[in-house]
């Protein structure tokens, strides 16, 4: 009986792991960003308003399967896969990238014109639009 319940707890200590070190919405630096969005200029240099190591950054719109897009870019996301982007459609999410792993994520209401491609660091300007839509500056 023992045996049992210590396999059992073994178990489950193994399977939260996985839940433990999940990055969750840094919700200063999106207040910070949706604020210079909605701002008179309405521009962002994401590089600039950032003060942590990242290389890139992807955008993933609502119902998102997050191992697809692992597959797809050949990234490790796997500290965000708890994040529920694929069952909502409230928000983009913006997951910055240091060597193809994911290293913080904000949640922007939706708002992005969400481009499932990899945006270096260097091209990560934004502006509104007039219709709302925020667009990465060419």
């Amino acid at each position: 009986m023992k045996k049992t319940i210590g396999i059992g707890i073994l178990l489950l200590s193994i399977i939260s792991c996985g839940y433990l070190f999940q990055l969750e919405n840094d919700k200063k630096l999106t207040e910070k960003i949706e604020t210079e969005l909605n701002s008179e200029n309405g521009a962002i240099d994401f590089a600039k308003i950032t003060d942590f190591d990242w290389d890139s950054l992807i955008i993933l719109g609502p119902y998102t399967t997050i191992e697809n897009v692992e597959d797809e870019f050949n990234l490790n996301l796997a500290n965000i896969r708890q994040n529920g982007i694929h069952y909502s459609d409230y928000y983009d999410l913006v997951v910055f990238i240091k060597d193809k792993k994911s290293v913080k994520i904000i949640e922007l209401n939706r708002a992005l014109n969400s481009q499932r491609r990899i945006i270096k660091k260097e091209e990560s300007k934004f502006k509104t639009g007039e219709d709302g839509i925020i667009k990465l500056t060419e």
